[in-house]
């Protein structure tokens, strides 16, 4: 007997698209989740009586036409979601060695903007806009084949990225630009896959500023309203999601996966298991090494994983436009040494010093203005770090950490807040509620190996073809995540369409059927243009926002 026809390991954005996609197609799915909220790290949480989305802090792709939108749309959720557009004329607020430049939306617009403030470099600047717009588009070509000439001809029609891709970002810049400001500027997105610029290969990192060419949006509702619409359509199609169940074991007969076995000893059988989960926590503790091929454990050895992340939850009682803050995201770093600040940040020194050389500061109030509760704005910072100084914690009861966690907690706390008058001047002195998150966070809430922010480390080798593969060398067992396919909100998604490809031996195409929905986006900086629903919405939320109100939610530990 069945419990399912597909169990699938985890609910993050990978997981449940890929959920959505087999039940929508007649397949029985039953998505295990360990936590006690679905999303990975798409889930939302209230602390302090404020609500925060540790994992969601600007999706791309999402204007008529995008790739993000386009998959929301084909599986029938975008009636249940809604985004806000970041400022589209800063969307990206970088501030480097005290000087400033903003990323507005359109790249044609972006590259005019740096020709105009760099124009000794304006041949150089010209010519990387040129090759980073022609790569991108080129990325969705490696895996359009669908016949013999497709076949042939894809060294040619992705010859940009064939040829520059494993470059790395540092010497793609440094040979056609001389301003190390300018170098510096063009790699802030750095942050968002985790990885110096001596170590990002360009193809990795065309690959994010192109999402991000039609401008940044995010979720109404916060993080959250994503996988609460990808449930609503797991449990319209006839699928089954279930909280607080830990899988413990995937089941083997013969190298073929049958099932899973939760942490109260519930075995749970299925033709196919999908594990959203990374790739030692899915082979190394679920399946067992005993089961796997030498090459497979090789392959498991040599990994390397993504820079975990720390994050301060607070709330300030100030207008904080008047700090000059907007919906767009505000990256702060010391010096143009990206590769030294990188460096230093997983350095066994780094926590005695007095303020971190990174940060990145968002204020989620802004960029969903019905978080609002018309008294504190709220915000969101987040530094990269390494794993060690936090391994020692990993197993310690997260109900009572020892003293010695705690102090380091309250250490890294000191150094945010003094970091964060680097970013936005004056900010620290308006603070009425802070809450610090760490790796140590990470590995409880999301089960992250070494409390990765991006599962696997995304530098030359491990992207690409190089990537773990969504087919593994157990029979009927699939991967999806940020260590396949490509990482982030949409990348994760884009893993989960392509495990159900994997599954039901069809196309993307064939499971993006619905074509009567259309994404709903507005602008955070134009409340004239917002649907009065929204509008509505907005003011009952600072109309009930009376005193200082406190909502149950998972500690932050």
């Amino acid at each position: 007997m069945l419990d399912a026809d597909v169990i699938v390991i985890g609910s993050g954005s990978g997981g449940l698209t890929a959920a959505v996609s087999l039940a929508q197609s007649g397949q029985r799915v039953l998505v295990l989740e360990q936590h006690e909220a679905p999303g990975g790290w798409c889930h939302s949480f209230n602390r302090g009586g404020y609500h925060f989305s540790p994992g969601v802090h600007y999706v791309g792709q999402l204007e008529a036409g995008g790739t993000t939108a386009k998959i929301y749309e084909g599986l029938g959720v975008a009636d249940d979601l809604q985004f806000f557009e970041l400022d589209s004329n800063a969307f990206e607020q970088c501030i480097v060695d005290g000087r400033r430049f903003d990323y507005c939306r359109d790249v044609h617009k972006l590259s005019d903007r740096f020709q105009q403030r760099f124009p000794a470099d304006a041949k150089g600047l010209k010519d990387y806009f040129q090759i980073l717009e022609l790569a991108y588009n080129q990325i969705p070509l490696m895996s359009d084949v669908s016949s013999v000439l497709d076949l042939v001809t894809v060294p040619y029609r992705t010859r940009h990225l064939g040829r520059y891709g494993l470059f790395s970002l540092k010497s793609m810049l440094k040979k056609r630009v001389c301003d190390p400001l300018a170098r510096a500027f063009l790699s802030i997105q750095t942050g968002d896959h985790g990885l110096p610029p001596r170590l990002a290969p360009f193809g990795l990192h065309c690959g994010v500023m192109g999402h991000y060419f039609n401008g940044g949006y995010y979720p109404v509702g916060g993080g959250m309203a994503i996988p609460l619409a990808l449930r609503k359509a797991l449990k319209k199609h006839g699928g089954e999601i279930r909280l607080n169940s830990r899988v413990t074991k995937i089941l083997l007969e013969n190298r073929r996966a049958v099932g899973v076995e939760l942490i109260n000893g519930t075995k749970l059988r299925a033709k196919f298991v999908v594990s959203n989960a990374d790739p030692h926590q899915t082979y190394s503790n679920l399946v067992g090494l005993v089961n796997l091929s030498r090459g497979l454990k090789r392959k498991l050895d040599k990994t390397r994983y993504s820079l975990p992340a720390i994050s301060l939850f607070f709330a300030v009682d100030v207008d904080v436009r008047k700090l000059g803050m907007s919906s767009g995201n505000v990256w702060y770093m010391k010096s143009t040494d990206f590769d030294g600040i990188f460096d230093r940040a997983i350095s066994a020194k780094l926590f005695e010093q007095d303020e971190f050389e990174g940060l990145f500061v968002t204020a989620l109030s802004l960029k969903d203005p019905t978080q609002y509760n018309g008294r504190h704005h709220t915000l969101e910072a987040v530094t990269f770090v390494g794993f060690e100084a936090f391994k020692e914690f990993e197993n310690s009861n997260p109900n009572s950490r020892p003293a010695a966690y705690l102090k380091l907690k309250e250490k890294i706390s000191k150094m945010m807040i003094k970091t964060l008058d680097r970013a936005v001047p004056g900010l620290s002195r308006h603070i009425v509620f802070s809450e610090l998150g760490t790796p140590t966070t990470s590995r409880h809430f999301i089960n992250t190996t070494e409390g990765a922010s991006y599962g696997t480390e995304k530098s030359r080798f491990q992207i690409g073809p190089f990537a773990y593969k969504i087919r593994t060398e157990i029979e009927n067992l699939y991967l999806c995540g940020a260590s396949t396919s490509s990482h982030g909100v949409s990348g994760a998604a884009f893993s989960g369409l392509d495990a159900a490809v994997a599954v039901l031996a069809c196309k993307r195409k064939d499971l993006l059927r619905n074509s009567t929905q259309r994404m709903r986006t507005f602008s955070a900086e134009k409340p004239e243009t917002w649907p009065a629903a929204l509008v509505d919405r907005i003011a009952r939320k600072q109309n009930s926002s009376t005193g200082n109100f406190q909502l149950s939610s998972p500690t932050i530990s």
